[in-house]
């Protein structure tokens, strides 16, 4: 039953006892005492979202009675209120809790004893007077005053949000962070809340900051508007933004006087939250971690670049080494990248699918055994590793694992003062690698490494901010070699030769040729390109191309929203492929046990990371935890942390990146005009292993395979690397 639909009741009591808190959330199952208009008291169990209750603690919560089938009858809070104890059992309780060190029941009870009903005037206005109590010296009251005032700001918070249309949920965090003065933090700067508390942005800060009557052209809301900009073409992939644009936000997007871009923009920098570079119409701004991740990568490179080469008699060696162990002669493009990998200290390799781009990788690793130097191999994400140690034999790790987080930090392990001990490191699938994992992944470099970039210059740039392949590329500072010739093994493939077709802005074959690997059906309306691709997934592909179940089979779709987005094919492929089983309701998604889910963003502390793929072990609605399985570990989730799980039956092809599938199934409409672009349909066609199936209109992969405009992303990295 949704929420809207429940009858909703209030209830009133002081929690007993506490069974289970998330401290990050506040997610709560406790028992409170109850007491009827005839005094009888009953415990009712109750979970949800209570911010940071105590035993003793007196609540008023609003929600509805339902029955869990497995913990039986439970009160599901929706909001709740901190009350003050009432009555002197209550306060009584409330002191002996355990929150207050130093006061056990006896002391409670000595203290309720001596002033009685007096004792809730002492407490707000004269605390000193509880050392009249024997057993309270000085420490003691000063513990008893300080939590007594902790929970009143605590309450008085709570009640502050709900006024402003905030969640009490929020209260906890704010309050764990600010203490006593987050009120006076708040009404001061309401938009210090979207850069400190997680969960809060710009938006709901400026609401909060609309109702306590801070003007809209005020300094404090142009500072907050500017971090949230930033933050936003971060999400988007930009590095720094023009100030211009930031102006040009201002007026159209905020309805502020563009003037104050600037005096926000200065200020922020005299904080050093905001970097600028540039005078006039040159000029940009960087947040302050993405302008040193920035600066660090082209200082490290040319570091780097400026390494001693290795010897030319010790490189024809080891190419000596290779012809003689390979079955096959490697071809003149080849053996001229293989030569470049050797003698340059940086170098990129970059080509399609089926240009021997692994061939490749096998022969410089024979040349580099026989020189007796073991490379580290590394890929932006899991399935990429994976795929690059199966194609060579070798150990191949995450960037990330590579660098070996620490949660007790909050940083990665290896860097300039812990560096790798690689004399030689390959990244494959690097166009996947944003700006700040690659800057991450620099520092750990020693000064004599050889770095080589291998991957596929044509694909969807990163996700996170940067493009760091192509501004390599772009910048001339490390020699670049292209694999273009399409072997005859890899030429069968119509995969292979369509994806090569498109990237020279010719259209695919669409023959459907009987035994081929690529599909084309034409379906018009939205509502026959889903039926379709529902049937796909099903039924029609398994059984066919080594397809055995739904599992192998991914459906890629270019934007998120729309009849044809991930929002819309999740919800039915889901109800199609996983219709029943416990699940839990998070917003507007319902997650259930078997489900194919997705991480949103990078979790250091679990090990699981963007753009992974698991698959959901179990639901337990009861204290809304989600347990999960993905191919290298098991994460477990709460309330606090379920945003960042998505389901993904369907996923975009920026999150299909460094991964491949035995089948993909992607829908080609015109609803999907706005992302229709040559790199988007040549990134999801290459990752098919087995066989690839476009559902739409023609007119839709023309104006596809048309449109080699690709959005420019604000960076000044390939300018820093650039050798004049």
């Amino acid at each position: 039953m949704s929420n809207a639909a429940r009858t909703l009741e209030s209830i009133e009591g002081v929690i007993d006892q506490i069974l289970f808190v998330n401290d990050n959330t506040g997610y709560v199952v406790a028992r409170l005492e109850v007491e009827d208009a005839e005094h009888r008291r009953d415990c009712v169990a109750v979970v949800g979202n209570l911010a940071d209750p105590q035993v003793g603690a007196t609540m008023r919560l609003v929600g509805s009675f339902q029955t869990h089938p497995r913990y039986g009858r439970q009160f599901r809070v929706e909001s709740f209120e901190l009350l003050k104890p009432a009555g002197l059992t209550a306060l009584e309780r409330y002191l002996c809790s355990g929150q207050i060190r130093g006061v056990g029941p006896a002391l409670a009870r000595r203290i309720t004893e001596h002033f009685g009903e007096e004792l809730f005037t002492i407490l707000d206005q004269q605390p000193h007077r509880l050392r009249e109590v024997h057993g309270i010296g000085r420490s003691i009251e000063r513990q008893i005053t300080a939590a007594w005032q902790d929970q009143s700001g605590l309450r008085e918070l709570m009640v502050f949000l709900r006024g402003h249309g905030l969640s009490a949920h929020y209260a906890r965090r704010i309050h764990k962070l600010y203490g006593t003065r987050s009120l006076e933090i708040i009404r001061s700067d309401p938009y210090l809340l979207a850069r400190t508390v997680n969960g809060i942005g710009f938006r709901t800060a400026d609401t909060v900051a609309e109702q306590i009557g801070i003007p809209r052209n005020s300094i404090q809301r142009a500072r907050g508007a500017i971090l949230y900009l930033l933050e936003r073409m971060a999400e988007e992939g930009h590095v720094c933004a023009p100030l211009g644009y930031l102006e040009q936000q201002f007026r159209a997007a905020l309805d502020m006087d563009p003037e104050l871009a600037h005096a926000a923009v200065a200020d922020l920098a005299e904080g050093q939250e905001v970097i600028v570079e540039g005078s006039g119409d040159e000029a940009v701004a960087y947040l302050r971690r993405l302008y040193q991740a920035e600066t660090n990568l082209a200082k490290r490179m040319h570091e780097l670049s400026r390494g001693r080469a290795m010897a030319g008699h010790a490189i024809e060696r080891a190419l000596a080494a290779c012809d003689k162990a390979s079955p096959f002669p490697l071809s003149g493009e080849q053996r001229s990248a293989l030569r470049c990998a050797l003698q340059s200290k940086v170098a990129v390799i970059t080509g399609g699918p089926g240009t021997g781009k692994t061939t490749l990788l096998r022969s410089l690793l024979v040349a580099l055994d026989h020189l007796g130097i073991k490379p580290t191999l590394a890929a932006p994400t899991g399935r990429a590793a994976r795929r690059l140690a199966e194609a060579t034999g070798r150990e191949a790790k995450t960037v990330h694992r590579l660098l070996e987080y620490s949660p007790d930090t909050g940083q990665f392990i290896r860097g300039s003062l812990y560096p790798l001990r690689s004399g030689f490191v390959i990244v494959d699938e690097s166009s996947m690698m944003d700006l700040e994992l690659a800057s991450s992944l620099l520092s750990a470099l020693m000064p004599n490494c050889s770095l080589l970039l291998v991957g596929d210059r044509n694909q969807l740039p990163s996700v996170g901010p940067g493009s760091v392949l192509k501004d390599v590329i772009a910048s001339g500072l490390a020699p670049v070699v292209e694999l273009t010739r399409v072997y005859r093994q890899a030429s069968q493939s119509r995969i292979v030769t369509n994806a090569h077709r498109i990237n020279r802005g010719e259209l695919p074959d669409v023959s459907n040729a009987a035994g081929g690997d690529f599909f084309f059906i034409e379906r018009n309306s939205p509502e026959d390109v889903l039926s379709t691709i529902k049937q796909l997934v099903a039924q029609r592909l398994i059984g066919n191309f080594g397809i055995n179940g739904s599992g192998d089979i991914q459906v890629l779709t270019p934007m998120n929203r729309g009849p044809l987005g991930v929002h819309l094919l999740n919800r039915e492929l889901q109800q199609l492929l996983n219709p029943q089983g416990r699940a839990l309701v998070v917003g507007d998604r319902e997650i259930r046990e078997g489900d194919r889910v997705i991480q949103l963003k990078n979790n250091y502390d679990k090990q699981i990371f963007n753009g992974d793929i698991g698959r959901v072990l179990q639901v337990d609605p009861a204290r809304a935890l989600v347990e999960a399985a993905f191919e290298d570990s098991h994460a477990s989730y709460d309330a606090g942390d379920l945003d960042e799980l998505a389901l993904a039956y369907a996923i975009s092809v920026h999150k299909s990146q460094g991964s491949q599938y035995p089948a993909v199934v992607m829908p080609m409409h015109q609803s999907h005009y706005l992302m229709l672009r040559r790199n988007l349909i040549y990134t999801a066609i290459t990752r098919a292993e087995r066989v690839c199936v476009l559902v739409g209109t023609r007119a839709a992969m023309a104006q596809a395979v048309r449109n080699e405009e690709e959005r420019r992303r604000f960076s000044r990295l390939a300018e820093r690397l650039h050798i004049a």
